[in-house]
């Protein structure tokens, strides 16, 4: 096994260390352990040999962190996915194999009907994909996890932070599966691990890719900039959400919340925001009234998506289409899996759109505001299926966005300051909609 100190120089620790997925960046994170499990794609085989090994990182506080490196190991250096030299006396050069189109290809031939390894096991359908899905891409944008384009039909992601049991994208896209949702995209396939025998980790799965799709966050953003009506989508992506709602409370089951419990929780969050923020501590008694509106309520709950925003949409030829539901990433898996209510998800857009409406620096300020207001109503309505506005009557949902837009002072204030004023100003309309000194 590798010293701590070889381990600090090793290139696949700095590959991990330096890449945007790896969450440790400012914490202190320190290697303890790589660990390979058995080959996808063995050595000799004319090709990349293809693995995953896995990271196991240490934090000050006691913490500690798997993550999965996805490897191709290959005779030549592949220019923008080579790592370095192989560990221990390997005479091959190591590759991230996410950059490796070869090495993608292989796995995912290897995953074709059942595949399986000492301490691996995966599946895809045999005639889900072509046999020759090129071209192989990865997407460049900022993911907590690895996008690879698999040609235009379908796409793998690869699972980096790795925690026992299954994998909540995984779970709930089979649960809508099974209800027949089509507002999403297809499961295709999945990769799972049971390193050294122990408990299970899911590693990769494989989706359909939305044809002809567009980013729900650069469409919004770019129709509010040119002052254009939005509502229409809003309400469409309110219908999406609302029917992926309805599937997952007849998969999973639903429950219920003790509205103390979940008023006394957003005091919580608010009064420690408040300390290290001093802008919002003016606001603090007027949003803890808003939150005091869940008292004595019993609330419903469910599996929800857990980090619903416009940039989890895309739109088809076919309409929108709901992705990444693995919750917010900074959750724990068990905080993730939680039944909560389905208002977290639609606070969740109400702010995207708040969001959007501000990147609109050609419109006037009223101007702004109506488009929100226009899609929040729109799509609030669709979702919840009413005619009502919400904007000052539904003081159980304004508790939901006031709490979200608490988060989101603190998110600005800790890395983009300058962005501060978007969820302070949404906090100030609510206040002076919902309750009076």
């Amino acid at each position: 096994m590798m010293m701590m100190s070889e381990l600090r120089t090793d290139p696949r620790w700095a590959h991990a260390r330096g890449s945007r997925w790896f969450a440790g960046k400012d914490g202190g994170a320190e290697p303890v352990s790589i660990r390979p499990l058995d080959w996808f794609v063995p050595p000799g085989r004319g090709g990349p040999a293809v693995r995953t090994e896995i990271l196991s990182v240490a934090y000050p506080d006691g913490r500690t962190e798997d993550y999965q490196l996805l490897l191709s190991y290959r005779p030549d250096r592949l220019a923008g996915a080579v790592l370095g030299s192989g560990p221990g006396g390997d005479r091959r050069w190591v590759h991230d194999a996410t950059r490796d189109p070869q090495a993608v290809l292989a796995l995912v031939d290897a995953l074709r009907g059942d595949g399986r390894g000492a301490d691996w096991q995966g599946r895809l359908a045999v005639d889900a994909l072509p046999a020759d899905p090129r071209p192989v891409r990865p997407f460049e944008g900022e993911q907590s996890n690895s996008t690879v384009f698999l040609g235009a039909s379908a796409l793998i992601k690869v699972i980096r932070r790795l925690e026992p049991g299954r994998s909540i994208d995984i779970e709930l896209h089979e649960a809508l599966a099974r209800a027949g949702v089509r507002s999403t995209d297809e499961l295709l396939g999945s990769l799972s691990a049971t390193p050294g025998g122990g408990a299970r980790v899911d590693l990769a799965m494989i989706t359909t890719r939305i044809d002809a799709a567009r980013d729900g966050w650069a469409l919004a953003t770019a129709e509010a900039a040119a002052g254009h009506d939005f509502s229409a989508h809003a309400a469409r992506l309110g219908r999406a959400l609302g029917l992926v709602h309805a599937a997952l409370a007849a998969q999973l089951g639903t429950g219920s919340l003790d509205g103390d419990a979940i008023a006394d929780a957003m005091t919580a969050r608010l009064a420690a925001a408040a300390d290290e923020v001093p802008a919002l501590a003016g606001h603090e008694r007027r949003v803890r009234r808003l939150f005091d509106a869940l008292r004595g309520r019993e609330l419903a709950s469910q599996r929800i998506h857990g980090d619903f925003h416009l940039g989890q949409t895309l739109l088809g030829r076919d309409g929108w289409h709901i992705i990444d539901f693995e919750g917010e990433p900074l959750k724990s898996l068990a905080e993730r899996r939680r039944p909560d209510s389905p208002l977290r998800d639609v606070a969740g857009m109400v702010r995207s759109f708040g969001y959007a409406a501000a990147t609109a620096t050609g419109l006037a300020p009223a101007d702004r505001e109506d488009w929100e207001l226009t899609c929040v109503n729109a799509f609030v309505g669709a979702c919840v299926d009413t005619d009502e506005p919400f904007v000052g009557r539904d003081d159980t949902l304004s508790a939901y966005v006031a709490d979200k837009a608490v988060y989101e002072v603190l998110y600005e204030h800790r890395n983009r300051p300058d962005w501060i004023h978007i969820p302070l100003n949404a906090l100030e309309r609510l206040v002076a909609l919902g309750t009076s000194d």
